[in-house]
């Protein structure tokens, strides 16, 4: 039978102990598994009480069943099975190349730690702590809030499969205090700053104009444009189909992975002028291919490649990108911000919101409403206005104030 210790802080916190007797080692000794119990805030005495042996008696059957482990197990030794037996088997590699860089410092800081000792103020000290000047080495300032956030992301999935393990009976970085984020507005073009940059594009190589044109007239994520097949391209119907991405890591180097999210994967119809720039494009890599002969290689089938064939490196295309809005004197925008431009645009025009999040591969509308709730407050604001049209016909005539009179 569980054992339920209730203990209390030198705070007044509450908390309860729970041993299980897990039958007899070797040495004929009696081996007991231990978890703590923590009720949530404004959980009345009784009602703790009450849960805490709810919690004992499910703890019991966990051990019963062999599905429990062991809390006292240390965070750094966890995060080797979580890395292993979860991370690298179930994630895409980009996220898992994106835990591996905030593993350190979550290990620095946390790793002697056990799991059932392990607490939220643990963890509120840590991210504090990354918010504190002379922690990023390549500034000497604080962390990035996206930053601090990245690693909460990272020790928060741990903790969560530590849980669903049966390791811990409760997430300690679920509550944490988080840095509150800023609302950015999603930096674009104006229809008058894209047309201009569009035509700065005309004398630049082919490679690197059709690959930026696109992205412009398809709102595609960077990964969806490089791994674009020709395979997908339906010229008779208008069409592209997303079907897969190109990607880096320094571990696995350039690679090809199913887009982000389910609705990711679809269907785009496309223009005739974006079609007839890919058309150029195709003629450019027959020109190439009969002239490099042997040299050009493109096993892929790829859309937009470099001169012999090869993917185009995500990061070749960011900086050169970054150089060209440098040199031709264009306020600094990034090129996700061709996506971001894209949407407005389609915004702007009056495209219905749905229809933009499903061309953009958003899994929900909410998505599309947060990130361009800036265009949609200025489309509404020029929607208000059709009434206007209506002001020979329905002149608007001040209304006379009665007199008031005195009896």
């Amino acid at each position: 039978m569980a054992q339920v210790i209730k203990r209390t802080a030198k705070s007044g916190k509450i908390s309860y102990l729970i041993r299980v007797s897990n039958g007899y080692g070797l040495d004929g000794k009696q081996k007991k598994l231990s978890m703590t119990w923590e009720p949530p805030s404004g959980m009345t005495e009784k009602r703790a009480e009450k849960e805490a042996q709810r919690q004992a008696l499910a703890f019991e059957e966990r051990i019963s069943s062999g599905t429990a482990n062991d809390g006292r197990i240390r965070l750094k030794e966890f995060s080797e099975r979580w890395m292993m037996e979860y991370v690298e088997k179930q994630l895409k590699k980009k996220t898992a190349h994106g835990y591996r860089q905030c593993l350190p410092r979550i290990l620095d800081a946390l790793g002697h730690i056990r799991l059932c000792d392990l607490k939220t103020g643990h963890i509120n000290t840590f991210y504090a702590n990354l918010q504190e000047d002379g922690i990023n080495a390549h500034t000497g300032g604080k962390l990035a809030v996206n930053s601090v956030l990245a690693h909460h992301r990272c020790l928060s999935s741990m903790l969560s499969k530590a849980v669903k393990w049966g390791y811990i009976s409760y997430n300690p970085a679920a509550n944490a205090e988080l840095p509150r984020q800023q609302a950015q507005e999603a930096p674009y073009l104006d229809e008058k700053e894209a047309r201009s940059l569009l035509e700065h594009l005309q004398n630049e190589p082919i490679k690197y104009r059709a690959a930026i044109t696109f992205d412009l007239l398809a709102g595609l994520r960077r990964g969806e444009l490089l791994g674009m097949s020709w395979n997908a391209v339906d010229f008779e119907n208008q069409t592209v189909a997303i079907q897969r991405t190109l990607n880096y890591t320094p571990e696995d180097g350039t690679y090809f992975d199913t887009p982000k999210n389910a609705t990711s994967k679809r269907p785009l119809k496309v223009s005739r002028l974006a079609l007839d720039l890919l058309g150029q494009l195709k003629h450019w890599q027959e020109e190439q291919a009969h002239r490099l002969g042997s040299a050009w290689y493109n096993p892929d089938n790829l859309v937009f490649t470099n001169d012999y064939g090869g993917p185009i490196h995500p990061d070749t295309l960011t900086k050169w990108f970054t150089r060209f809005c440098r040199d031709s004197g264009f306020r600094q925008v990034h090129i996700h911000s061709l996506r971001h431009t894209c949407a407005s645009l389609m915004i702007a025009d009056g495209t219905p919101l749905v229809v933009v999040s499903r061309r953009l591969g958003h899994a929900q509308v909410s998505t599309t409403a947060n990130i361009y709730s800036h265009v949609i407050a200025s489309a509404d604001e020029k929607a208000a206005q059709i009434g206007d049209r209506f002001a020979d016909v329905v002149p608007a005539k001040p209304v006379k104030k009665r007199e008031r009179t005195i009896a």
